[in-house]
């Protein structure tokens, strides 16, 4: 069995928990209640490579969003195969941290492959550009996904492609 850490960073309030929660439990509440500190999720799952079937068992850490916890991050960070950056589509300013971000991960684990999740697609009525977005991040990301943990929208696929290639990159 192959056992790893991932990490979800992102503005409080952007869905870091909901996506978990959504993810791991198949659960949603409306009821927002702030992360404190650090939580971890496990989830086991399956991956084929090259006709070859992997069990691996994801921890995901559910890190507090807040600005006073941020000179904290990168200790929490070490160690992750992989990240999720989670920004708000309703709040403007957690898309605009999306860069910063990304930037602390890949300096505390240069090689982890990155997924951009754009939660709260289910109260966002404009149309965003991904692929202007994605460009925008050259090949800091290996996806891009608009999600929504109240309705499922596309949770699954990006947890799905963290899995798949971090699987790959442990198998080279």
């Amino acid at each position: 069995m192959i056992s790893y850490k991932i990490v979800l960073v992102g503005d409080f309030g952007a869905g870091k928990t909901s996506l978990i929660k959504r993810y791991v439990d198949n659960t949603f509440s409306e009821e927002y209640k702030s992360s404190i500190g650090v939580s971890i999720s496990k989830k086991i799952l399956e991956v084929k490579i090259d006709d070859i079937l992997y069990e691996t068992t994801m921890m995901i850490w559910d890190i507090e969003g807040k600005a006073d916890f941020k000179p904290i991050f990168h200790h929490h960070l070490k160690g992750s195969k992989g990240f999720v950056v989670v920004a708000d589509l309703t709040r403007q300013t957690t898309i605009d941290s999306i860069q910063e971000h990304i930037k602390l991960c890949k300096t505390i684990c240069k090689d982890a492959p990155i997924v951009l999740a754009l939660n709260k697609i289910d109260l966002y009525s404009n149309n965003i550009d991904l692929d202007a977005l994605k460009d925008s991040f050259d090949e800091e990301i290996i996806g891009i996904f608009k999600t929504s943990a109240k309705n499922t929208s596309y949770v699954k696929e990006l947890f799905d492609l963290l899995n798949l290639e971090i699987v790959k990159s442990i198998k080279k």
